[in-house]
């Protein structure tokens, strides 16, 4: 049954379902539509939407969880160990926190919600253009420094070596930083669309930041628009 998703399609998406041409085809989608028939219980809106997994004549396997928690047994890491991991995670976070690019991305989120809570409800939402661009900006603006975080994070966690040298443009930094370069880039356009319709020299200077740090970002990430995402970067996908 669930053989027509695509694997990891909603990995390196920017979350927009209701501009996404691959619905049909993404299981997250098919999970998400399902929690409101489910009452919010997320395992059973996993089986209404993908089905347990099944073979010919056979019953339903168990599910995931149940595999993964027979997989560990009676195997549990100790207290001591359950506080390094937590260590190191902490650790992490805070070292892609205070990464320039990290650091521009939430300086540019701050002002971007901004100038939507000054100027969005006195923009012309009648003209198209301008609706569609105030959108797209207000869309993006979280997602740009939570993708370039993460792209941080997957990174600072895989930074040697020689099987993650030899996969490094598939890698999930790669394909976290494309989504944000994507964002990046679409916003860009959209901050230009309402400088240009409003005559809004703050809307010109968010362009001007966003054209600076995508430039930062594909310093940083310099094979990331390299990177192939599952459905959208395939030969044969839907039209957009």
């Amino acid at each position: 049954m669930a053989t027509r998703y695509i694997d990891f399609i909603s990995a390196y998406c920017d979350s927009w379902c209701e501009r996404c041409a691959f619905t049909e085809r993404c299981s997250h989608f098919a999970v998400r539509s399902a929690l409101g028939m489910c009452d919010g219980n997320y395992d059973a809106a996993v089986e209404l939407a993908i089905g347990p997994p099944r073979l010919p004549g056979k019953a339903a396997q168990k599910s995931l969880r149940e595999r993964m928690a027979e997989a560990i047994g009676d195997g549990e890491p100790s207290q001591s160990e359950l506080e390094a991991i937590k260590r190191e995670l902490l650790e992490r976070q805070e070292r892609a926190r205070r990464f320039p690019i990290a650091e521009k991305s939430r300086d540019y989120a701050v002002a971007a919600d901004r100038w939507l809570q000054d100027h969005a409800r006195r923009a012309d939402h009648t003209d198209p253009a301008i609706r569609d661009a105030i959108e797209a900006v207000g869309w993006d603006l979280h997602l740009i420094p939570v993708k370039i975080i993460r792209a941080l994070q997957g990174r600072d966690e895989h930074g040697g070596g020689a099987a993650v040298v030899k996969r490094a443009v598939q890698s999930d930094w790669n394909g976290s930083a494309k989504v944000a370069l994507l964002s990046l880039e679409r916003s860009e356009r959209a901050w230009r669309a309402l400088a240009e319709a409003t005559a809004d020299e703050s809307a010109a200077a968010l362009a001007r930041s966003l054209q600076a740090l995508r430039a930062d970002v594909v310093r940083e990430f310099p094979d990331a628009m390299t990177f192939q995402r599952p459905g959208f970067d395939t030969s044969g996908r839907p039209s957009r």
